[in-house]
């Protein structure tokens, strides 16, 4: 029997608002919007092939933040993507950590605030591909 990963969840204090926040930052659609179906969370994920499964889901919920994770992390196609987030998140005041050149396993990166203070990275050149 496989087991794989396939979401994390998180507590948001305003749910339109970190929709916003995930669609525009991070490229994420609403793939099931559980508030329709009585339920109280949105799932969010990148843009799937019909017949698809998507790689990973975000799950918010609207609450109370009493806990906040590490950072969750996106990768992205090239380096002017990193300097285009990091200043928009700069004008907007959320900016955590500047462009970033790391190099090895991390690449180059800016951090930004969602708008529960959860942290988001993005990079570019982050070797993922092949770990095992």
């Amino acid at each position: 029997m496989t087991v794989r990963w396939t979401h994390v969840t998180i507590t948001v204090s305003n749910i339109e608002r970190s929709i916003s926040f995930y669609t525009s930052f991070c490229g994420l659609s609403v793939l099931r919007d559980r508030r329709r179906e009585g339920g109280g969370t949105v799932w969010l994920g990148p843009d799937t092939a019909p017949g698809k499964n998507p790689t990973f889901l975000l799950v918010i919920g609207e609450g109370e933040v009493t806990s906040r994770l590490d950072h969750l992390g996106f990768q992205c196609d090239a380096k002017e993507q990193i300097d285009q987030i990091a200043e928009r998140g700069r004008q907007l005041g959320i900016l955590v950590e500047p462009p970033t050149e790391a190099g090895g396993s991390v690449g180059y990166f800016t951090m930004l605030s969602d708008p529960d203070g959860h942290v988001v990275e993005f990079t570019h050149g982050q070797p993922i591909e092949g770990l095992h």
